[in-house]
């Protein structure tokens, strides 16, 4: 081979390579480029990072302080930690919509009411999105009894007594709020059994009592967290609990549904997620959801703050949303109450 010939064949051969090689770093700088323009929630957490807990009601209220009972036991039975992040606002959305637009990945969670996936879902068009459709089940964790209350020298000592009351003359009614599952429950009430009242909504039961020892509100309606002290100093009385079966926390005290056949009201806590999580990500969530509310400590720690815990599957939780909405989509439509 000439030497002229060599050169040119060696400037081919090379060009070539060192083209070559400049392709590769241009892809590759293009990849790096990529990766630090991606949004930071794009990218999964480190399987051992923390779980954030969005709860949509304010530090110190009864659903934050049961929420922080079952975070405290699910970081332990996940053995990653579960901070409680507390995002207030419409009842509960805030948190909920959070969550809703979180990175499917198990590492943002919320703590969802049945108000909030079921009732508020009927009483406003401006949510955002969808509570059932994009949110998605893992346990309903505890249930939160609701109280018909009384006040001691009413003269009325059972449901059938109210009931005949509420039908033989005009009658006022009492609910921390309109569109609250107290209202709607007692709407529920009245419709079973053809009852009627003038609906008063006060700003919780401080502002009720009054009028209702002053036997100017006959019949109050007030979660257990918040009536049973109440009830326990003698300052008002109590009629019946408004879940199916009698409240572990009352076994003493009858339930509605024994004079007024199928009624259930009732307010309860669920896990739920972004619509999008793994099988296997909502399998471990769910196991660790179910054992940690059905811990014994974790047990009498609800009890204490009038709860009823639950341990349910995801499956029995998506039925109940089914159930419950099939019957809260008309009682909400009827009021004619809205949140908007």
């Amino acid at each position: 081979m000439h030497e002229q010939d060599f050169a040119l064949i060696s400037r081919h051969v090379f060009g070539v390579k060192r083209e070559r090689h400049r392709r590769v770093v241009g892809a590759a700088l293009a990849m790096l480029l990529a990766l630090a323009s991606a949004p930071a929630h794009a990218q999964p957490a480190a399987p051992d990072a923390g779980i954030r807990l969005l709860v949509g009601f304010p530090p110190g209220s009864g659903v934050d302080g049961i929420s922080r009972v079952f975070a405290e036991a699910l970081g332990r039975q996940l053995s990653r930690p579960v901070t409680v992040e507390n995002q207030t606002g419409a009842r509960g959305n805030v948190a909920a919509a959070e969550v809703a637009r979180a990175t499917p990945d198990g590492n943002t969670l919320g703590v969802v009411t049945a108000t909030t996936v079921i009732l508020t879902r009927h009483l406003s068009r401006q949510l955002g999105y969808d509570p059932q459709a994009d949110l998605t089940p893992i346990s309903r964790f505890a249930s939160l009894p609701l109280l018909l209350l009384t006040a001691p020298g009413s003269g009325v000592r059972t449901v059938a007594d109210l009931i005949e009351l509420l039908k033989a003359r005009p009658s006022t009614c009492g609910t921390p709020g309109a569109g609250t599952a107290q209202h709607l429950a007692l709407e529920l009430l009245l419709r079973s059994t053809g009852a009627r009242c003038d609906i008063v909504h006060f700003r919780g039961i401080s502002g009720a009592l009054p009028e209702l020892l002053s036997g100017e509100v006959q019949v109050y309606v007030e979660a257990a967290v918040i009536g049973l002290p109440l009830v326990r100093e003698g300052r008002v009385k109590l009629l019946a609990v408004t879940s199916r079966s009698r409240s572990a926390l009352l076994p003493e005290t009858p339930t509605v549904a024994e004079t007024v056949a199928g009624y259930e009201a009732e307010t309860w806590l669920a896990l739920m997620g972004p619509r999008g999580l793994a099988d296997s990500v909502l399998s471990t969530l769910e196991t660790a959801a179910i054992a940690a509310a059905r811990d014994a400590v974790v047990v009498r720690r609800l009890r204490a703050l009038s709860a009823e815990p639950i341990g349910g599957n995801r499956a029995e939780l998506a039925a109940t949303i089914r159930a419950q909405d099939s019957i809260w989509g008309p009682v909400a439509r009827a009021a004619g109450v809205t949140a908007d």
